[in-house]
Order: C-alpha cells, then sequence, then structure tokens
C-alpha cells in the first residue's frame, strides 16, 4: 500500500475531511506523534507556551489514544498526517527517543494501580517495594517496547546511524518534516527546536512521576531496584539503543546500569505475558489514559494568552514552575476575570479621587492593564 493511498477511498477522506486539527490555517502543524513516556509531553507544553500562535500541536500515541480522545476511527495517524500535508499545510512530526530501562520504569509506573494492580495509585504508593519490583522484571521483556520513527512514521532511507553531533535527525518526506530527539539531550532541546522553527523555545519540565500520588513507591522502587544481569545484557542488544546511541554512550550505559545490577531472573514467557495482559485487562476498571497532565493545555482566548505570557516570563527568567502556573481554561478565565474587576476598582478608587496630582499616571497604569 502506498502513502496516499487513501485518496482514492471515499470514505476515508470522508473522515479526513471533518477533521478539526487545523481550525487555524494560518499556523504551522507539529503533530507529537511518540510512545508514551518518553518526554513528549514536556515538547507539547513548551511549544505552546513559545509559539501558540505561530503553531498548532497535537499530541498523540496511538490510534486507540486518537479514538479515546477524538472519537476518530478508520483512519491511522499516518494519514493524517500525509492528508495535512497533502492539502498544503506545513506540517512536522516529533518523535523522542529514551533509553529503554528508564523508559520501561517510567511505563510501569505510568499504570501501575489501573493496569497492573487493579488499584488506585494511593494504595498502591503503600505496597512492599520487594512485590513492586517482582512484578516488573516478571513483564520487564514485554513493557515499552518499539520506536515510532522507526517502525510506524514509514520512514524511506534513514541514515546508518543518528546524528551525535548535532543531536537530532530531521528528514522530509513527502513533504512532512520528521523529527528524531533524544530524552537525554533535553538540555538542548530548548536550542535545537529554536534552530528549526525559527521561534524562541525554551523547555519546561512536564508531568514529572515524582509529583504523582505514586511517588513514594517510585522513590523506593528507584532506591531498591538492581536489575538482573541477564535483562541488562539482553537490552544491550537492543536495535534501537545501537542506532540512537553511540559506543561510548553504549559503554557508559551498560558500565552505570551493571554497577546496579542483580543476580539473573527469569520473566515471563510471551505466553504468559499474554495471559497475564489478558486477565489485567479484563480486571481493569480505572481509565488510564490522561487528558489533563499537561502544563498548557492550548487553548487560545484572551484569559489563556494573558496566562501563558505570564508563564513564558516565568521560564525565560528561570524561575520554577509549580501547580498554580498550569495553563488550564476554566481556571485561567476565573484568573483572568478577578484580575479585571480588581483593576475596576482601582479605577474608581481613582475616579472617585479626582484630587491626586498624578491621577492621569494613574489612570494610564490601570488602563494599559486592562489591555
Amino acid at each position: 500500500m502506498s502513502s496516499f493511498d487513501f485518496l482514492n477511498d471515499p470514505e476515508k477522506m470522508r473522515l479526513l475531511q471533518q477533521l478539526e486539527f487545523d481550525k487555524q490555517p494560518n499556523k504551522k502543524l507539529v503533530f507529537v506523534f511518540s510512545a508514551p513516556k518518553v518526554g513528549s509531553t514536556s515538547i507539547v507544553s513548551s511549544l505552546r507556551i513559545f509559539c501558540s500562535e505561530q503553531i498548532n500541536v497535537i499530541h498523540i500515541h496511538d490510534e486507540e489514544m486518537l479514538y479515546v480522545l477524538r472519537k476518530i476511527r478508520g483512519i491511522t495517524i499516518n494519514e493524517i498526517i500525509l492528508y495535512y500535508s497533502y492539502i498544503g499545510k506545513e506540517v512536522y512530526v516529533i518523535d523522542i527517543y529514551r533509553s529503554p530501562i528508564e523508559r520501561k520504569i517510567s511505563a510501569y509506573f505510568e499504570k501501575i494501580g489501573s493496569y497492573h494492580f487493579n488499584n488506585s495509585d494511593e494504595n498502591v504508593n503503600t505496597y512492599n517495594v520487594d512485590k513492586v519490583i517482582i512484578r516488573f522484571n516478571n513483564i520487564f521483556p514485554h513493557i515499552a517496547l518499539g520506536d515510532h520513527f522507526m517502525d510506524k512514521y514509514e520512514l524511506q532511507n534513514l541514515p546508518d546511524q543518528f546524528d551525535f553531533s548535532n543531536k537530532y535527525l530531521l528528514i522530509e518526506q513527502n513533504g512532512v518534516k520528521y523529527i528524531k530527539l533524544r530524552l537525554k539531550d533535553s538540555a538542548l532541546w530548548g536550542d535545537i527546536l529554536t534552530n528549526i522553527f525559527n521561534y524562541k523555545i525554551r523547555i519546561v519540565k512536564d508531568y514529572a512521576s515524582e509529583n504523582k500520588p505514586i511517588k513514594n513507591i517510585y522513590s523506593r522502587f528507584k532506591d531498591n531496584y538492581r536489575i538482573p544481569i541477564n535483562l541488562l545484557d539482553d537490552i544491550m542488544k537492543c536495535k534501537y539503543l545501537n542506532y540512537y546511541y553511540s559506543t561510548e554512550e553504549l559503554n557508559e550505559y551498560y558500565t552505570t546500569w551493571k554497577q546496579k545490577s542483580g543476580p539473573s531472573f527469569t520473566p515471563f514467557s510471551l505466553e504468559q505475558y499474554d495471559l497475564y495482559n489478558s486477565l489485567t485487562l479484563e480486571n481493569c476498571h480505572i481509565d488510564f489514559i490522561q487528558t489533563t497532565h499537561y502544563i498548557d493545555e492550548g487553548c487560545g482566548c484572551k484569559a489563556c494568552l494573558e496566562k501563558r505570557s505570564e508563564i513564558m516570563n516565568k521560564v525565560l527568567n528561570g524561575l520554577s514552575l509549580d501547580e498554580t502556573d498550569k495553563i488550564y481554561h476554566d481556571t485561567a478565565n476565573i484568573q483572568f476575570l478577578n484580575k479585571r474587576i480588581t483593576q475596576v476598582v482601582q479605577m474608581n478608587k481613582i475616579i472617585k479621587n479626582k484630587g491626586p496630582k498624578n491621577f492621569r499616571q494613574d489612570m494610564h497604569r490601570v488602563v494599559n492593564g486592562l489591555r
């Protein structure tokens, strides 16, 4: 099947033409189309904070997420990307590589309550850490697999290796610019994306496990986990790791984890894991697809634009962000209205006390605040 075969499928074209990813046609369209737990949320929020007037960002992991969040079935994410390129949009796709052991740990803890233990994260937070470690080792080979850049994008003529000098790949195919970053280079992402998009971008840290309800068990796990040496040796054969890491980086990675390794362990076979997965899904009663974990949800209303400007200045001045800095429409709108009410009260006080010598300057200051 060729990349643009969907053009000859009337039903697919009908679905594609009904999409609403392009409500602001003057903006670039950026799909952060990546596996979960690789740092993609930080990229999404950073682009929204610094480029909301120039870029429309869509964050997606797979077709199931596309259905849960957008109720879209019958078309693939690749077809959506190519459709927008076909109709003339400037389209980018971003993916991130994260080292495999860290990604597996993060993916495990992302669903540890709802999926792996059929319980709330708050309750799992009190579990014995050995129980949590044994469960992780059992399923270790079977979680957080694959690489979207190699496996999902259908790219032709990939370079022989990652660009270890520039710290990113940029491949253009079918009018779409595909970007590959590494999480280990996140300190450089701001400069890399600034260079690619020609807008000043700085990266905000978003959605860290240390700030979630499972933070205590997560911390105990990190302190106590010793990777079985046979699992570490198997990981070092991973084709993705060997593509995205240089020989020096591979040696450093192995040395670091070998110092934190333990005795061999026999994990679930594929057949055992399939049974585990089947039973786990059957028992799962909590929706683990989250929709509100961004610092910036991407709303373009005046209240959110004003809040976004405040957060941008805070980041540029090197200040840390907290929960009050999240740009959610409902909260931003309340803050916006409260600020306006305060300014109107200030204006009324100035008008009532017409005597002050600085009346004109005071009014000018307050009116400017209303804009």
